[in-house]
């Protein structure tokens, strides 16, 4: 039998918007014909005109770029392999919850119009994981994960309880009762619509499991007759099949990784361990071994996901945990609680993503913006995205203090005549966060970014004389602002200052506290 090789596998960042721009760092190139210059600053490409010199720093565990001037676009295209820093989904119950993998818990959602006695089960991020896919009262829906407040119904119906989307996103498989019959059959369509084709027709029920490849899809058979209860791989252009491995009743596939050969299995055949790795050579289907992991105690798995850089399984087990490609250790995400827990999916690494431009998230056009990169080893990802607006784009100007990496604080001071706008986007969801308006009077605000993850931890918008700004003093670790502030907000959009303050306290992460 063929066995399976060894699988390969500080600080706080101030940013205050008021002052002029220094720095070094970042290229640009003049583009007449599409409004401007295009700058490439690491995986941030801009294009506008600049006022100043781009500000662009290394901090160690983030590096920043901080321009402003007339701004058409602002777009991030990633660089390199991607780090694992994204959101892990969870369904189950009345709503879908985001996790980082170290158990820090994100946030969740219910979209407004789930029926007052709907669950939201099995979330499935789209490949490029703009949107969400789950189970629910009524079939399967997707929300758009930027802003998840209303779903759509992708596929009708109230007897569904698992599906799954091919590797190329294309297409999903699912299984039902149909009109007329009492057991559950698998079905398969475009995911974007089209017509509905029948896998399987017997009198037993059929769960889809796990997609093999773009082609063939692992249905499990669920049978009164001991030796027909099992997976087989169905090819769905000709509905020829073959069993998959190994062929038992209690194990089949829950997920994929992105090299396409090998897949986590709900169990083990082996009563003493608690999952088990199936590998199939892309040669040939069937060449093919099946190896043991992890003690068993863990529960039954329901589902399964590859991280975004493909070294680390996310798994639905009494909770949620991850652990390496071949499986060695057990790291729970989700509460030492009794688990209603119903499917877990990793978000995919964001891709090429608009913030300022046409359908940008962030606006149409910008005075400016402030983006922070996750950087070091191991480390690769967009972290935050800031984008202002103002009344005169062409004299909003920006400067930063003394880096020291690692500790303190970095501050950039933007000066505006009159902030118009002001959004922010934190990673793993980059869902948009507005906090001024187009009636506002406010010139200036204090950013402050957490120079460990790179995220937006607090907003402080101020209305100073042209020129002048909030005094911001270090006592101890923590940042002293006061001025004339006219609101403050934290990493979640939240305003803690609505009537505005005088003194804020910002502790070492940047998260803000009224004096």
């Amino acid at each position: 039998m063929k066995t399976i090789l060894p699988l390969a596998l500080s600080a706080l960042g101030i940013v205050l918007i008021a002052g002029c721009g220094g720095g070094s760092g970042g290229s640009a190139t003049e583009d007449p014909t599409s409004g401007g210059t295009l700058g490439q600053y690491g995986p941030i490409e801009t294009r506008g005109q600049i006022n100043g010199t781009p500000i662009v720093r290394d901090l160690g565990r983030i590096s920043t770029v901080a321009l402003a001037g007339v701004l058409t676009d602002a777009t991030y295209r990633p660089q390199g392999n991607p780090d694992n820093e994204t959101a892990i989904a969870v369904g189950g119950g009345r709503e879908i919850r985001y996790y980082m993998e170290n158990g820090e818990f994100v946030s969740s959602f219910r979209p407004d119009n789930t029926p007052a006695d709907g669950i939201l089960a099995l979330p499935n991020f789209s490949k490029d994981g703009t949107k969400l896919y789950y189970f629910g009262l009524l079939g399967i829906y997707s929300v758009n994960v930027a802003d998840p407040s209303t779903a759509t119904l992708v596929i009708s119906g109230n007897n569904m309880n698992r599906f799954a989307i091919s590797p190329d996103g294309l297409r999903i498989a699912y299984n039902r009762v149909a009109t007329g019959e009492t057991d559950q059959d698998v079905y398969m369509r475009n995911i974007a619509g089209g017509t509905t084709k029948r896998l399987t027709n017997n009198t037993y029920d059929d769960f889809v499991a796990e997609w093999i490849d773009n082609e063939r899809v692992a249905i499990r058979a669920v049978t009164q007759d001991e030796p027909t209860q099992g997976t087989n791989i169905v090819n769905v252009n000709n509905l020829t099949s073959l069993p998959y491995t190994p062929f038992d009743g209690s194990v089949f596939p829950i997920g994929r990784a992105s090299n396409g050969r090998l897949f986590l299995n709900s169990a083990s055949e082996n009563p003493l361990f608690a999952t088990s790795i199936t590998d199939y050579d892309l040669s040939s289907i069937n060449n093919v071994a099946v190896q043991d992991y992890l003690e068993a105690g863990l529960g039954d798995s329901y589902s399964a996901s590859v991280s975004p850089d493909g070294t680390r399984w996310a798994v639905n087990g009494d909770r949620v945990f991850t652990t390496e490609l071949a499986p060695k250790s057990v790291n729970y995400v989700t509460p030492d609680l009794p688990s209603a827990d119903q499917g877990v999916n990793w978000q995919p690494a964001l891709g090429v993503t608009k913030f300022v431009g046409s359908g940008g998230r962030l606006g149409t056009a910008s005075a400016g913006i402030v983006a922070t990169n996750r950087s070091g080893p191991g480390r690769n990802g967009l972290a935050s995205l800031v984008s202002w607006d103002c009344q005169t784009r062409s004299t909003s100007t920006i400067s930063d203090d003394a880096t020291t990496p690692g500790v303190g604080s970095k501050s950039y001071t933007i000066e505006a005549d009159r902030l118009t706008a002001l959004r922010f986007a934190n990673r793993p969801l980059f869902q948009a966060s507005s906090i001024v308006s187009a009636s506002g009077t406010a010139n200036g605000a204090i950013v402050t970014v957490d120079a460990e993850d790179g995220i937006v931890t607090s907003i402080v918008v101020f209305q100073e004389t042209r020129g002048a700004k909030p005094t911001v003093r270090n006592e101890g670790g923590r940042k002293i602002v006061e001025g004339s502030i006219q609101s403050v907000w934290n990493a979640k959009g939240e305003n803690l200052a609505p009537q505005g303050a005088s003194r804020v306290q910002l502790d070492q992460k940047g998260n803000p506290t009224l004096l």
